[in-house]
């Protein structure tokens, strides 16, 4: 995976079909950026890595913003009904790589409005919407995962009965499950750029269920340093065992992760 990201590759990815089974140059620049960026962290230790999960953030993003300039984006793209104020996404379980997890906990406590949004997380009993669902509006927008940031559909109706599970509408069209593949390429690119230096290492940095990881973590402001240490700082049944395949050591053989 090594294409460089232009205005022309990304004219090529959205021309494509999505039966063809290639993988997207919008995926692949996103995927070699966060991949290189957070492989030249990784020998640095716990606190470099936790900066380069900042760093991605702001990395994908750009792309994200560099794509939404093409005018293949903007001429050949359905406008997206996604927009503050437009919440129904937010009512389905999201999943997060362990370091953004860490990142985020670590960011939120330091945020000057943080007390409140801990409390509402602390009191989180499983239920739906997301705990940061205030006023139909994301209350860590800047800080939200990767999973988060790619979801764009063109239909609100389809999240409002899939996500949110109320009735739609009886008249017009059905809903459509249509979403717009560009800002999906380049998150989903980004989230596996974000697993791989660690799975190469022989580290684990498995995809957890946000909300209840979040919760485990908030307050301990040491869990970066433990977790980097080999320490379980997630519980087990957080943990999303479909997203990345076994962690690997130098060795070749699976190493055993700790529950």
């Amino acid at each position: 995976m090594t294409t460089e990201f232009t205005a022309d590759s990304a004219l090529r990815a959205m021309a494509k079909s999505s039966q063809t089974g290639r993988t997207s140059p919008i995926r692949d620049a996103a995927f070699d950026a966060v991949r290189h960026l957070m492989g030249a962290a990784l020998p640095k230790g716990a606190d470099a890595v936790l900066a380069a999960m900042g760093e991605a953030q702001a990395l994908a993003e750009d792309l994200w913003r560099q794509v939404r300039a093409t005018p293949a984006y903007a001429l050949g793209t359905r406008p997206a009904a996604c927009g503050k104020g437009c919440g129904w996404c937010c009512h389905q379980r999201v999943g997060a790589t362990a370091i953004e997890v860490l990142y985020i906990a670590d960011a939120l406590r330091k945020r000057p409005d943080a007390a409140p949004l801990l409390d509402r997380l602390e009191a989180w009993n499983g239920g739906r919407p997301c705990v940061f669902l205030v006023d139909n509006a994301c209350a860590i927008y800047d800080l939200r995962p990767f999973k988060c940031r790619g979801l764009y559909q063109v239909d609100a109706r389809w999240c409002m009965s899939t996500y949110a599970k109320l009735d739609v509408p009886w008249f017009g069209p059905a809903p459509s499950h249509d979403y717009l593949m560009p800002p999906k390429d380049v998150f989903d690119g980004a989230v596996f750029g974000l697993a791989q230096p660690f799975h190469v290492a022989g580290r684990d940095c498995p995809g957890v269920d946000f909300i209840p990881a979040l919760k485990a973590v908030i307050r301990q402001p040491d869990a970066v340093q433990r977790w980097w240490r080999g320490d379980a700082v997630f519980p087990a049944e957080v943990r999303l065992h479909d997203w990345f395949p076994p962690v690997k050591g130098k060795t070749g053989k699976t190493v055993k992760k700790r529950r």
